[in-house]
């Protein structure tokens, strides 16, 4: 099987190792802290498996249409703080494999500062990991940055995993689809809540801003409408090409009721 390492970026997007994008992390990640992390990825990708320093200007890390209120800083260092967990055995005993997300780091206070950069490294174990990786997912920066629910870039990066899959549909329980989306425990525990806070808010936001359709189903016990919750079946396409270009049309616009404008694209989950 191809490495990870051994893809480039292209047209369709940078690349993340899968491992990277099922990461359960240790604490709550936002949606800035995960659109930087994919930045300091995709940054590096060349020389991503070398110990060395690698540098990029905060204006980078800030994204395209930054407004001034969110801190570089204080996302460094959640990732710093972060671990990944990867599944592993030890002498055919299975084990979980654990290291940061972000190793040393050392950035320019002020980041409004147009000379502002922030040099940083990846631990040895992350960069074992991604060395390692043998299956991918190509991200857009463009539609990472359209997203508003951290929820939705979750989503969506779980979907760019499997989009070249032989299957266009996974089913899952309860605990592993909270843990592709990133909800921590303890949170949205509620099938209602999770519905409406978590899942509708990603639909809306994947099928409306990225090139795929996507639908999540919910599978409830003895097949009743309101019978217990199980699990849930994800399933995914791409959308054509007349379609992309709309969504690209959409992407060019104001953000300014684009939530009016997409929400008749939501998926609804019986």
């Amino acid at each position: 099987m191809s490495r990870s390492v051994d893809q480039k970026t292209n047209w369709q997007g940078f690349v993340k190792p899968g491992e990277l994008v099922d990461i359960r992390a240790g604490v709550e990640l936002t949606l800035q802290d995960r659109r930087i992390f994919n930045l300091l990825i995709e940054n590096a990708w060349s020389e991503i498996t070398e110990d060395k320093e690698h540098e990029i200007a905060v204006a980078l890390l800030r994204g395209p249409r930054h407004k001034g209120g969110e801190r570089v800083g204080q996302s460094v260092t959640a990732l710093m703080t972060t671990l990944v967990e990867v599944p592993t055995a030890i002498d055919g005993e299975a084990a979980v494999f654990k290291t940061q997300l972000l190793g040393d780091t050392c950035q320019v206070i002020d980041e409004d500062s147009p000379k502002a950069v922030l040099r940083y490294r990846f631990p040895n174990g992350l960069r074992k990991i991604i060395q390692d990786s043998r299956y991918w997912g190509r991200i857009k920066a463009h539609v990472m940055f359209a997203f508003t629910s951290k929820y939705a870039l979750r989503l969506y990066e779980a979907v760019c995993l499997r989009a070249n899959l032989r299957t266009d549909e996974q089913t899952m329980s309860v605990e592993d689809f909270r843990a592709l989306l990133g909800i921590e425990k303890g949170k949205l525990t509620e099938p209602f809540n999770l519905k409406k806070w978590a899942i509708e808010p990603a639909l809306a936001e994947v099928n409306g801003l990225s090139d795929f359709h996507v639908r999540v189903e919910a599978i409830r016990q003895g097949g009743l409408v309101r019978g217990p919750l199980t699990g849930f079946l994800l399933s995914w396409n791409r959308k054509s090409s007349d379609e992309w270009r709309a969504v690209l049309d959409e992407l060019m616009r104001p953000k300014v009721g684009r939530r009016a404008r997409i929400t008749g694209k939501v998926e609804k989950i019986s």
